[in-house]
């Protein structure tokens, strides 16, 4: 342990930016803020495969099954809408074991509901959980990564696919054992477990965001965060209070996240976040259709059809990774945007007449590049966008226009379907992933170089030097040296 001068908020926010990924608690509190991302997917991923079985148990119409969605986007909606500030004024640890302890209520009474209402009950309880989680665990995962393994926070989408396929396999192993109709309550009950796990972890392994304890002003809280996951051991000045960012408001308003500063940043992540979850329904809803033919019409057969297509979009994930290190999250995007669409054309305009081999491989290609791609830059982008007191907030809306994306698509696909056909519906969806690479060349900002052009960034630089003297300083006497990465050169 090594004891290191803290007098400002700056000075908390270049230790992170800078200070390399080194101890066993920082490891661990990376791998927990995923695994909540984790449980969102595999809820997701079991009931989506539940959905014949529960339909048929509880005999339900085909207006109702869509109403258990469209309830469950809508509450994420809201709850990402009104519990975004409560991030940034309660803290990113509270906010996510919150959302487990819901989600876990929600599983709960959908995997016991006997009829239609209380299924939209757990449904709604479970939309909400998700709202409230995904933007903070992006948050949290931002605000402990130094900038030049920024690239890292792309893994959320690997392991969401990881996520589905480990969901998946557990739904087809339930299946085997005969549990007949119960499948699917088996299943959620296996993801309310999971979700408990993740929620007692969280609360005994995860520390507060150092940076947002900084912005607070909650010295003893800070010392103890800073103790776990760096094993530092802070001076703060004797007044008991920190020097705040010059640049930044006494009070953080939603507002700010449309001001000159922050506005490109914003319209940037949301367009990129809303195009990529309109155009997922393109082929998601097709891929149902794609599976029956490959693999047969049986409720096993159709469960091994998904984990397959899921597969790509590990790769994806896990390319993605490689590919915002190299080309960064702005180009990522843009790029994946444009493959995408030519994908999406191919299937379109060939629809009627595409060999079996390209109806598996098109969809295929289309969940790689959207995961590597602008599946994942959005969220990311709306990760790193802002300042820890506004970052909550700003991953929140992200998450609005994630969902406003996915409601809009769900909706919009099967009446265009009804009215065009299949292969002129995926046709005209082309236009989706054109509108994201438009947005993307409208807009230019890169992420994992953010401060690049900014007016404190020199005054950034110059503090991060001076952090540096400080721990050099310290010497081997201190104790065990903090390793530290290097700026990446501009």
């Amino acid at each position: 342990m090594r004891s290191l001068p803290i007098a400002s908020v700056r000075d908390i926010n270049t230790l992170v930016d800078t200070e390399d990924i080194r101890t066993r608690r920082h490891k661990i509190l990376l791998l927990l803020a995923l695994g909540g991302i984790a449980f969102e997917a595999a809820f997701l991923a079991v009931l989506s495969a539940g959905t014949s079985p529960m339909t048929e148990q509880l005999g339900l119409s085909a207006n109702q099954v869509g109403s258990v969605s469209a309830y469950g986007y809508v509450a994420t909606l809201i709850a990402a809408l009104t519990c975004g500030f409560l991030a940034d004024r309660l803290g990113r640890v509270r906010l996510m074991v919150l959302a487990k302890l819901v989600a876990v209520v929600g599983l709960v009474l959908m995997a016991t509901a006997p009829d239609f209402l209380m299924l939209v009950v757990g449904r709604c309880l479970a939309g909400a959980a998700y709202g409230i989680d995904l933007g903070v665990a992006m948050a949290y995962l931002a605000e402990f990564l130094p900038k030049v393994r920024r690239h890292l926070l792309n893994f959320w989408q690997a392991q969401w696919y990881i996520s589905s396929v480990v969901a998946l396999v557990i739904v087809l192993g339930l299946y085997q054992v005969d549990v007949g109709l119960d499948v699917w309550r088996w299943s959620l009950a296996v993801a309310g477990g999971f979700a408990l796990l993740i929620t007692i972890a969280q609360i005994a392994l995860m520390p507060e965001s150092p940076r947002w304890l900084a912005q607070r002003g909650d010295l003893p809280r800070l010392r103890r965060s800073l103790n776990q996951v760096y094993e530092i051991d802070p001076v703060f000045p004797t007044s008991g209070r920190l020097t705040a960012e010059p640049t930044r408001p006494d009070a953080s308003r939603w507002s700010e996240l449309f001001q000159q500063k922050y506005r490109r940043r914003t319209l940037l992540a949301n367009g990129v976040t809303m195009m990529q979850a309109l155009q997922y329904y393109a082929v998601a809803y097709y891929l149902p259709v794609i599976a029956l033919t490959l693999f047969g019409e049986g409720f096993g057969e159709a469960i091994v059809g998904s984990i397959v297509f899921n597969v790509f979009g590990i790769i994806g994930g896990v390319a993605s990774i490689w590919v915002a290190r190299r080309l960064g999250a702005h180009h990522s995007a843009l790029y994946g945007f444009a493959a995408v669409a030519a994908t999406i054309l191919v299937l379109g305009v060939f629809f009627d007449s595409m060999p079996v081999a390209l109806m598996f491989l098109v969809p295929a290609l289309f969940i790689c590049f959207h995961s590597a791609g602008p599946g994942v830059s959005g969220l990311t982008m709306a990760a790193m966008a802002y300042p820890s007191d506004l970052r909550g907030r700003g991953g929140q809306v992200a998450t609005v226009s994630q969902s406003i994306g996915g409601i809009v698509g769900l909706y919009l696909f099967p009446v265009l379907v009804d009215e065009w056909g299949l292969a002129t519906t995926i046709t005209v969806f082309t236009v989706v992933p054109l509108l994201g690479v438009a947005i993307c060349l409208a807009i230019r900002w890169e992420p994992f170089t953010e401060g690049e052009g900014d007016p404190e960034d020199a005054v950034a630089l110059e503090a991060a030097a001076e952090l540096h003297d400080r721990l050099d300083d310290q010497g081997p006497a201190g104790g065990t040296p903090v390793r530290r990465v290097e700026e990446p050169t501009a």
